[in-house]
């Protein structure tokens, strides 16, 4: 990793700061070329032994609704987000875009994986379901979907079974 790979980072990144950076991201961001030598040589040796360091590991984790007008009282119509110190946000996006390359440049990736992908959404996803659906039509094929909605399948987990099973 280079500096001014880092400094591209530095400077591509959303300006959000969290409560235990030890300053704001806008300050970060205003001195990325003088403070990018430093920045990179802490990710390129945690790249390198494979440590990823203690401070960045700490986050401030917020409940937030899950939808406007759900039950405030309830515990289950929250979801936890966790709001990450800086570095470890830019360290994050480093190993993501390294593996990335590497699975791209050897060909490891799905032709159809849109998840993780840029220029990749559920809008592709939906225009290629839709493409191979209709062609199946016009060659007088029967489709099936099938489709599952696991956007609460979080509050049917038995969390302390989960826990046991982790521990």
């Amino acid at each position: 990793m280079s500096v001014d790979d880092v400094c591209k980072l530095i400077q591509s990144a959303c300006n959000k700061t969290c409560q235990t950076d030890p300053v704001p991201t806008w300050l970060v961001k205003k001195f990325g070329w003088q403070l990018a030598p430093f920045i990179t040589g802490l990710f390129n040796v945690s790249l390198v032994t494979g440590c990823f360091p203690a401070k960045f590991k700490h986050a401030i984790v917020l409940p937030l609704l899950k939808k406007n007008g759900l039950d405030k009282d309830q515990l289950k119509n929250y979801r936890l987000v966790s709001n990450l110190p800086f570095l470890s946000k830019l360290l994050e996006r480093v190993v993501q875009t390294q593996l990335q390359g590497f699975l791209t440049a050897h060909s490891m990736m799905p032709i159809h994986q849109s998840a993780y992908r840029q220029h990749h959404s559920t809008e592709t996803v939906l225009l290629k379901l839709f493409c191979d659906l209709q062609q199946g039509k016009d060659r007088g094929q029967v489709s099936a979907l099938c489709l599952l909605d696991l956007k609460a399948a979080f509050d049917t987990v038995d969390h302390e079974l989960l826990i046991q099973r982790l521990q």
